[in-house]
């Protein structure tokens, strides 16, 4: 039988400490709403460490940390450039949406998670764009795996993209038809970061995914 965890002085302590870290990676970040992210935190923080009778006060943290922690981010927001790294990678995901190439920042959890939501983030950008389904090749995307906690700290990281080639035709799918075609797919991915001013690490090996350095300033929210 578990031993259960231990709740003190400290156990709160360190509870405060890894809300208020995450609560500003999430609004760094900039893929939640508040209302999400405080969602977030009761099932990432607190559902299985505080007692059900100190929810309401930490909650009421959260709510508070919030608050503060957006006033932090408006003082840093205030000295960020007009042009942002984030800006541009907009700019790329614009780009390879015009050349019927999806690119998904900060997809779900893992690879095998992003793989399996493909359809329905398509079903989502076709929403946007009328005729995307249509048009739609490949895909570029980097996982939203640890970013919270990357931002907390530091707001310069480097994000790796997986991708892949999206076939029409059932007889197209032997390995090495797939590994040509999405390669192509990589390379215009790199075209496109290019042209907005990034250096994509990638040596053309299909084992490897591309990485990208940037600094995440983030001023509108992900959709």
């Amino acid at each position: 039988m578990s031993t259960p965890p231990v709740w003190n002085d400290e156990s709160r302590h360190e509870l405060r400490e890894a809300l208020r870290s995450g609560i500003l990676g999430e609004l760094r970040l900039a893929k939640r709403r508040h209302a999400d992210i405080v969602q977030a935190c009761r099932e990432v923080y607190m559902e299985d460490v505080c007692p059900e009778n100190e929810w309401d006060s930490f909650i009421q943290f959260v709510v508070d940390e919030l608050d503060r922690a957006a006033t932090r981010l408006a003082s840093e927001q205030s000295k960020w450039p007009e042009e942002t790294d984030c800006d541009r990678l907009d700019r790329v995901e614009v780009a390879l949406r015009e050349r019927g190439i999806l690119l998904w920042q900060v997809s779900p959890c893992c690879d095998t998670c992003t793989g399996g939501e493909l359809p329905d983030r398509v079903d989502v950008i076709d929403r946007r764009c009328p005729g995307f389904r249509e048009r739609i090749r490949g895909y570029g995307f980097f996982i939203d795996q640890n970013l919270p906690e990357t931002l907390a700290d530091a707001t310069e990281l480097s994000v790796f993209l997986a991708y892949g080639w999206f076939s029409r035709d059932e007889f197209e799918s032997a390995p090495d038809v797939y590994e040509r075609n999405a390669l192509g797919i990589a390379r215009e991915v790199c075209e496109c970061l290019r042209n907005e001013g990034f250096e994509p690490d990638w040596d053309g090996d299909f084992a490897r995914k591309i990485g990208v350095a940037l600094n995440w300033q983030r001023r509108t929210v992900l959709e």
